[in-house]
């Protein structure tokens, strides 16, 4: 699902799939299996995160995001990285633009059978969204709210349902439970790149 700009742009680079779709690593989603009609699926691996913890890690970002821009300026939120790279300004609608596009992956994963999810790249969206043209802050209280719903959401769910299916255009076939562990690897990058932007 991301498709980023070059590294040096960039604090991570990431695959089309799901927020965060990286090569398996400590602590990603990363392994699979064959269902039952022996289909290989990507699951999430011992080393990954329990759903519980996906849960709590989903939720703990809008609210690490918000010390972090508290009592900051609009010059302090509009400052690039030191590398020239993205600062608040293009970070927190890139929040909020992917937590829409995941927001309605889980939906459809909740309600059809294996829906196949489009491939996105987003490399090029703070400039063709204008992210630098938008309220900032608005930005990041319409992220908080979507993650709100989804957690809620979340919460909800039964253990079958953290194993439905969902098909990634360069994956393949997913688990809600790796997509969401993949959206917290990807949101913990980004947390990473702001706080390095306001250090």
């Amino acid at each position: 699902m991301f498709t980023h700009a070059p590294k040096a742009k960039m604090t991570a680079a990431h695959d089309e799939g799901a927020p965060g779709d990286q090569p398996p690593a400590a602590g990603n989603a990363g392994d699979s299996h064959r269902a039952n009609d022996g289909r290989e699926v990507m699951t999430v691996d011992e080393e990954g995160r329990t759903t519980d913890a996906v849960i709590a890690t989903l939720a703990s970002v809008p609210v690490d995001l918000g010390r972090l821009i508290e009592g900051k300026s609009a010059e302090d939120l509009a400052r690039p990285a030191q590398d020239g790279g993205w600062g608040l300004v293009e970070i927190l609608p890139h929040f909020r633009d992917w937590e829409e596009i995941i927001g309605n992956r889980v939906a459809a994963i909740l309600v059809e059978d294996e829906p196949a999810f489009e491939e996105y790249d987003d490399s090029l969206w703070a400039i063709e969204h204008g992210y630098r043209d938008q309220d900032t802050r608005a930005a990041f209280e319409e992220f908080a709210e979507r993650r709100g719903a989804l957690v809620e959401r979340l919460g909800a769910l039964g253990a079958d349902e953290w194993n439905r299916v969902g098909i990634l255009p360069k994956r393949g076939r997913v688990t809600l439970h790796w997509l969401l562990n993949s959206v917290c690897n990807h949101d913990a990058s980004h947390v990473v790149q702001a706080r390095d932007v306001l250090a």
